[in-house]
């Protein structure tokens, strides 16, 4: 039924415009400061575009969900960490550095830094001098002053109304992470090894943010570009960037 309900909304804003949301404001096209004009309209609205709008079928984006995630220490050889039912929390907080419209070339380019969170739970694998070990529990990360650089390529589609509206149809993020830490709890049942394995995974950072990094930035973008293609099949392009 859910589904059926956000879907319905999608249908029927694609169909019918709902103009702009009171909470974003309009920058001309013809502004030569446009591209500060729309970073203080982003900074302005981003809290309340993060908490999702069940008018327009925006669902929140702070908690956001990833089912799964799996690292290898030092490799597949090494011990096995499965991260499940991942929460993230923080994009309501992040804070946009830069936005710039390339209208000529249909671009949006974007550089946001937020700190995340994530509450989940780890299943662990491997051998401890060559005997097989296995663990799960709950588990923590944190990623401290995560730098985002993301592109988006637009179109100019026609809607049912005969207006003009931007269609994402490209997108692709790159990352930066100052320090990552992570906590797993009840190790093997063993304080002792238990904070050795832990300190083993913060000594490797680094690694696991190589490994586990894509699947959240994609994740990540995935749910923002989702949100803000179905905003923009609401708001005509004359509505979001008069003249």
């Amino acid at each position: 039924m859910l589904l059926l309900i956000l879907f319905m909304s999608i249908f029927v804003s694609s169909v019918f415009s709902m103009g702009l949301p009171s909470y974003i404001s309009s920058c001309s096209r013809n502004d030569p400061n446009l591209n500060e004009c729309a970073l203080k309209s982003a900074r302005d609205s981003l809290h309340q575009f993060s908490q999702g709008d069940p008018e327009r079928g925006l669902p929140p984006l702070d908690p956001l969900y990833v089912s799964e995630m799996t690292v290898y220490l030092p490799n597949k050889q090494g011990f096995k960490v499965t991260f499940k039912d991942n929460y993230f929390t923080g994009l309501s907080k992040l804070h946009l550095e830069n936005l710039k419209f390339d209208l000529e070339n249909k671009m949006i380019l974007a550089d946001a830094l937020v700190t995340l969170d994530v509450k989940n739970n780890y299943d662990l694998s491997g051998k401890v001098l060559l005997i097989p070990v296995k663990s799960n529990g709950d588990s923590a990360i944190h990623l401290k002053n995560t730098l985002l650089h993301i592109r988006f390529w637009y179109e100019h589609v026609e809607g049912a109304d005969g207006k003009i509206y931007w269609k994402i149809y490209k997108h692709d993020i790159k990352y930066e992470v100052e320090k990552a830490s992570f906590r797993l709890e009840n190790l093997l049942n063993d304080p002792t090894l238990g904070d050795q394995i832990n300190k083993i995974l913060n000594e490797m950072w680094r690694k696991i943010v190589a490994d586990v990094g894509p699947s959240i930035c994609q994740s990540l973008s995935t749910a923002v570009v989702e949100n803000l293609s179905v905003l923009l099949e609401q708001v005509p392009y004359d509505e979001l960037l008069p003249e």
